[in-house]
């Protein structure tokens, strides 16, 4: 059943073509002798037990006084899919770290790690981790579609197209794995080769503001001002402070003649990048931000209200 609300949008993903005093000093070689013999009593006496009791019982941890996490044994990987679903990404991470820590061949373990990881835009780890999981089983498509954005995010576009691929052989309805085929061929700057796996994703996935802002990337390439302006507005009902989604709808009302839109748009794209700690494109929205004003002539109390 189609959601109210969705349906103006509907045309944009329909198919075409598919984060001091003291005692002298101990020599220093008897000071690290006691040190490292006490190490190793703390683990034989720590260690032993503790992991004794996590593969034998599951896993009991406390955040705190009133809110406590029981993990009943063979329950381990519901009780972190919850805790995802629930925006509890640190939890999640904690409960999946000890894991995957203390099995590290297994692959359902390793894969929800970096499943994890990606969640919390944690791509350096999520990289490691998926790339171990494919090699623990080659058959997981979540596997190597995580393995291929991460990638994408470290400019390995070639084998990040290739993993992306070998996901979709996988399982066809992974919509990660088509987001970043088209986020690849947006930044090879093909946009016509981007739309259609783009559309799919948002096919896949409607509700992911990433697809819809690389939508209407891709639709202002193509100076497809209308549908790129749909795609824009509906990543901004999404998540309305991304800073991506400002900046092309500015884009898109410099380019229907609308200054004051325009501008309001890419002071705010210019905000949420310095934010973000994204300086280049903090500086590229205030760089675009003053030609807007100066093409317009806008005065402070056009922008102003």
């Amino acid at each position: 059943m189609t959601r109210p609300g969705i349906d103006k949008y509907k045309d944009i993903y329909q198919p075409e073509d598919i984060p001091s005093s003291k005692p002298p000093p101990e020599p220093s070689r008897n000071k690290f002798l006691k040190i490292g013999a006490f190490l190793i009593l703390a683990v034989l006496l720590i260690g032993g037990p503790a992991y004794y009791y996590v593969s034998q019982r599951g896993i009991s941890w406390f955040a705190d006084d009133k809110d406590s996490i029981q993990v009943e044994k063979g329950k381990e990987i519901i009780a972190v899919q919850q805790l995802v679903k629930e925006g509890k990404l640190v939890r999640a991470l904690d409960v999946i770290q000890t894991l995957y820590t203390l099995h590290p061949d297994n692959a359902e373990y390793v894969s929800t790690g970096a499943w994890v990881h990606f969640k919390m835009e944690n791509y350096r780890r999520a990289l490691k981790l998926s790339e171990k999981a494919v090699k623990l089983d080659p058959g997981r498509a979540r596997d190597h579609a995580i393995l291929g954005a991460s990638r994408l995010f470290f400019k390995q576009y070639k084998p990040a197209l290739e993993t992306s691929l070998k996901a979709i052989q996988l399982d066809p309805d992974q919509s990660l794995a088509y987001l970043t085929i088209g986020e690849i061929y947006l930044k090879e700057n093909d946009p016509k080769r981007a739309l259609p796996a783009l559309k799919q994703a948002g096919r896949l996935d409607s509700d992911n503001a990433r697809v819809w802002t690389r939508l209407s990337s891709a639709f202002i390439k193509l100076e497809q001002w209308d549908k790129a302006q749909l795609s824009a507005e509906r990543a901004l009902e999404l998540a309305p402070d991304t800073p991506g989604v400002h900046f092309n709808l500015a884009m898109i009302y410099y380019k229907k003649q609308q200054g004051q839109q325009a501008v309001e748009h890419m002071q705010r794209a210019e905000d949420l990048y310095g934010q973000a700690g994204q300086l280049e494109w903090a500086g590229k929205a205030r760089q675009n931000k003053d030609l807007i004003i100066r093409k317009f002539k806008l005065r402070p109390e056009d922008i102003i209200p």
